[in-house]
């Protein structure tokens, strides 16, 4: 008989099978996967933001309704003692723009390794190959887990097995069905952090091309629903980048509305009056070269000759026949490239996935169920999502902590 059966061997699960063992409880963390933390090893692209440098009131506010309630769980275990708590297993943090912390080995194997041998220090069973299939009950308590390697019994259960993105790794949304039929209400779940397709056909030849230092505003029906500044990139299919991810929850919000669109400022920190000056400048200099030439100046020079088709002008054109009104029409686009965001991508390569348990149905101070004691939440599961740049490994990481630390 365990003290704690956590469901879900990814960040929140570990550390939460981690406290609750250097508490002195007797755990076991049961992993449908070959291997825990494959989830965490893709984060950032394999270098793993773990958390941000910011403050606890930046955090609480960067959650929106979750930050309330996740306010007990920072407060126990924080960034600091996060990247206290790495430290101690060899792993040194590095803090990079935006206040965005990595592992200074910029790899994410080094954290995994680190909640592992945090485990392992404190004696947690770790069963890799075992689905679970449902929760068992008896009376208001959970009598035990059944696993496709058989039943597990324990006192307390902790539901740690993420959201709906990324399936291969793990996170295909089964702790919603567990925490239904222990009779919680599941929050509508959507892409949190996803990237976008467009109508515009001619992303797909501008591929892998970033455009950075750009103001981004998102529309629908003519009214402003989400702005950026930073970098985004084209893909194959449509936008994606840190500003698109960053404002992707409001959008795919309102794409059931409709198409939303997407208006980029190429040259934000010139006014219209400025960037004129720029571009006379540039036709007195180059006024013998092609028209694409001259405005590598200010866009990647990939985006030229389709910049200059959405203008109506031919590429090749010498920068000393540009009229008046072309030039115009260059310096509207510099300030608003538009483009139409029609759908998000599938939510399985969503980063995070917003919905999930209802927070109004579990205990803050100790993500215990109000409805079934015993039972627990930790991490994605539960309907709390935040933007890019740590924020929501700390969550995974905190609710985590907070859940193993609470354990009777």
């Amino acid at each position: 008989m365990y003290d704690l059966i956590v469901i879900g061997g990814g960040p929140a699960g570990m550390m939460a099978a981690g406290r609750a063992g250097e508490k002195g409880k007797k755990v076991v963390l049961l992993e449908k996967k070959d291997r825990m933390g494959k989830k965490l090893l893709l984060c950032a692209t394999g270098r793993c933001n773990v958390t941000n440098t910011a403050s606890l009131d930046q955090f609480i506010k960067v959650y929106g309704r979750g930050g309330h309630f996740l306010r007990t769980a920072l407060e126990t275990f924080d960034n600091e003692k996060l990247r206290s708590l790495l430290l101690s297993y060899g792993v040194e943090t590095v803090v990079e723009n935006k206040g965005r912390v990595f592992p200074k080995s910029q790899r994410a194997d080094s954290v995994l390794q680190a909640l592992e041998a945090y485990m392992h220090d404190h004696k947690v069973k770790i069963q890799t190959h075992s689905p679970v299939v449902r929760l068992n009950f008896e009376g208001n308590r959970i009598s035990d887990v059944e696993t496709s390697q058989g039943n597990v019994f324990g006192k307390n259960v902790l539901i740690a097995t993420g959201g709906l993105s990324y399936p291969a790794t793990g996170s295909s949304g089964d702790g919603y069905k567990f925490a239904s039929s222990a009779g919680h209400t599941i929050c509508p779940t959507y892409p949190a952090i996803i990237a976008f397709e467009t109508v515009e056909s001619w992303v797909k030849s501008l591929q892998g091309t970033p455009i950075k230092n750009v103001h981004i505003a998102a529309y629908q029906s003519g009214k402003k629903i989400a702005e950026q500044f930073g970098e985004a990139l084209f893909t194959h299919y449509g936008l994606s980048g840190p500003t698109i991810l960053d404002m992707s929850k409001r959008m795919v919000e309102c794409l059931q509305d409709g198409p939303v669109q997407i208006r980029i400022d190429l040259k934000p920190k010139h006014s219209p009056e400025e960037l004129e000056g720029l571009l006379l400048d540039q036709i007195k200099r180059h006024g013998s070269k092609a028209m694409k030439s001259c405005l590598s100046f200010f866009i990647p020079e990939k985006l030229t000759s389709i910049f200059l088709n959405l203008c109506n002008l031919e590429p090749n054109k010498k920068v000393s026949q540009i009229t008046v009104s072309e030039r115009r029409k260059i310096l509207k686009q510099l300030k608003g490239l538009c483009l139409t965001l029609i759908r998000h991508r599938p939510i399985e390569e969503a980063i995070v996935t917003a919905g999930g348990v209802n927070l109004n149905e579990v205990n803050a101070k100790m993500m215990e169920s109000k409805l079934l004691e015993g039972l627990y939440f930790a991490g994605e599961v539960l309907d709390i999502d935040g933007p890019t740049g740590g924020f929501n490994l700390q969550a995974a990481f905190s609710t985590g902590y907070l859940a193993g630390n609470s354990v009777d």
